[in-house]
């Protein structure tokens, strides 16, 4: 309430003038997509969900070409191989199918991990300094520990979006366990794959 009253308070000081509040954590307290992807791959390992299908993996890649043979390679084929070996069992094979759907999560991100925009926080960091409920509210996003705020959220997918008990933490990681030396066979048998390609006969 206390915030909503300072932004009154400054709108009647100044009430002809646009003031934008930029409240984006880009100014104070960056995190970067390769930090942020190290994060989410640490907390997704040690945490991992029952669901899990295939072993987590974060890469940034700015060259399209080399996006491309790597999502062939270490995405569509290994997806391919495990979806071969689910119909040879007589099984309904969806690795492709979550392939796909990872492919248009990442097309749909796409534009903004790509771009890079800089908002001026010093609207913000003036409401902030003069913010009179910040012990009961914290708004500061320069005290924000990035670490914390991941593991947070993986534990909040976890629980409230999957539905997943913190019981099945044990066996969801001998799962995960077992799906990264899967991924490994994978990646190696895809190179295999790669290099009788292009070896010349």
């Amino acid at each position: 309430m206390t915030k909503i009253v300072d932004v009154l308070e400054a709108l009647q000081v100044m009430p002809n003038t646009l003031r934008v509040y930029n409240c984006t954590s880009g100014g104070m307290n960056p995190v970067r997509w390769e930090e942020f992807g190290q994060l989410t791959h640490r907390h997704a390992c040690v945490y991992p969900t029952s669901h899990v299908m295939w072993y987590p993996g974060f890469t940034f890649r700015t060259n399209r070409l080399i996006h491309k043979i790597c999502e062939s390679l270490f995405h569509f084929f290994p997806a391919f191989v495990v979806d071969l070996i689910l119909r040879l069992q007589g099984s309904k094979p969806i690795m492709m199918k979550i392939s796909q759907r990872f492919q248009i999560a990442a097309k749909t991100g796409e534009f903004f991990a790509l771009h890079e925009w800089n908002f001026h926080c010093d609207n913000i960091q003036a409401l902030i300094r003069d913010y009179k409920d910040q012990e009961l509210f914290e708004v500061d996003v320069t005290q924000m520990d990035w670490d914390m705020y991941v593991k947070e959220y993986m534990l909040g997918i976890r629980k409230f979006i999957l539905k997943d008990s913190t019981d099945t933490l044990p066996s969801a990681r001998r799962k995960l366990q077992r799906l990264y030396w899967v991924h490994r066979l994978t990646q190696v048998f895809s190179l295999v794959f790669l290099l009788k390609m292009i070896r010349p006969r």
